[in-house]
């Protein structure tokens, strides 16, 4: 009997067992059942990236960009495996992610962009990365001081 008991009180409701909560519609979803088309669960902070064909969570494979104008926007840059593309990861929900290019620079380096086209360069300097358009600078690499 003691071995009867012991196996029911794990048992309950399965309803509370479950990892389910209520929406307002009144409609049961699992918790962490909110898979994307690749499968990326975003409640776990997963995110799909182009450039690492994987889902990825920005803060562990991403670079943290500050806005140079004093704005509170960030970007990351997720870098593909082989560094030959470069994703771009906007913290306003109406910037869609933006695809950049290797090439190299005639006086030595690389920069990333869409060849003759007005998007963002990512580039290098100093041991900071740093997005630009049209010669600007507008993401600057977070400094250490800023993770703080």
């Amino acid at each position: 009997m003691g071995a009867t008991a012991a196996l029911c009180t794990g048992c309950g409701n399965p309803a509370q067992t479950q990892n389910a909560e209520q929406n307002q519609n009144g409609q049961t979803t699992r918790v962490g059942n909110d898979k994307d088309e690749h499968g990326c669960i975003s409640s776990a902070g997963y995110t799909w990236s182009e450039a690492r064909k994987d889902c990825i969570r920005l803060w562990e494979a991403g670079i943290r960009m500050h806005s140079t104008t004093g704005g509170t926007e960030t970007l990351f840059l997720v870098f593909s495996p082989d560094s030959a593309q470069v994703e771009l990861f906007f913290s306003e929900e109406d910037m869609p992610n933006e695809m950049l290019q290797r090439r190299a620079l005639p006086s030595g380096g690389y920069v990333w962009n869409v060849e003759d086209d007005d998007t963002k360069n990512v580039r290098c300097e100093q041991g900071a990365w740093i997005v630009s358009q049209r010669g600007k600078p507008i993401y600057r690499q977070a400094d250490e001081a800023d993770k703080k």
